[in-house]
């Protein structure tokens, strides 16, 4: 059989795709390239279907990069926001401070008016009350410690004393404050707990 009944008969001659055929006769001259789908049925599209297409197509094209474009700018602003947060964030507490500030630098120059020093230690009192109310308006308490049982959530032992009044693990004194801050851990008492009666004191103050 020669190569001329080998090739099957058709309207298209076919391109190196063997999935695209192009029309050159008939009905079929007008319309674009045929494209075989996976189940071998052909669609045609005319110039109009495939000008539609490529319409669509441009639109959608466009939609995403002005989405894409719109999520890095969304993105951009969130980060600055964050930026902003992170660097003003104890701006009102700062600002609240500062009346406090003010008080503490009269305080310390009452002295030049020749008060003496009860007016310095009265202003110095005043600074404190000051800012311990704001602290505590912040959420800021302090850890109960003296006189409870030793609770290493809260506590941190620097000593420990030998006592016969108190309960062992008993804290029987206050090194350095402890506070919460709106119910968490800020910052552990350090404290000294009563041990055995008749043992040496164990533990350094820090």
């Amino acid at each position: 059989m020669s190569d001329h009944q080998k090739k099957p008969p058709g309207k298209g001659k076919k391109t190196d795709d063997p999935g695209i055929r192009i029309p050159v006769s008939g009905d079929d001259a007008g319309s674009i390239p045929t494209v075989e789908e996976e189940k071998g049925q052909p669609v045609i599209l005319s110039a109009e279907e495939y000008g539609a297409l490529m319409a669509q197509i441009e639109e959608l094209k466009d939609r995403y990069l002005r989405a894409a474009a719109d999520f890095d700018n969304s993105r951009k602003r969130a980060e600055k926001e964050r930026e902003n947060i992170i660097c003003y964030a104890n701006e009102k507490l700062i600002g609240d401070l500062l009346p406090i500030l003010d008080n503490l630098e009269r305080a310390l120059s009452s002295d030049q008016d020749g008060t003496g020093v009860e007016s310095i230690l009265e202003g110095v009192h005043m600074v404190s009350r000051q800012l311990h109310s704001l602290l505590i308006a912040c959420g800021l308490e302090p850890v109960q410690a003296v006189g409870s049982e030793f609770d290493p959530q809260i506590h941190e032992a620097v000593g420990v004393l030998p006592s016969e009044n108190h309960k062992e693990g008993t804290v029987v004194s206050e090194f350095q404050k402890g506070y919460r801050l709106k119910g968490k851990v800020l910052r552990h008492s350090m404290v000294h707990v009563a041990g055995k009666p008749g043992g040496g004191p164990t533990g350094e103050e820090r």
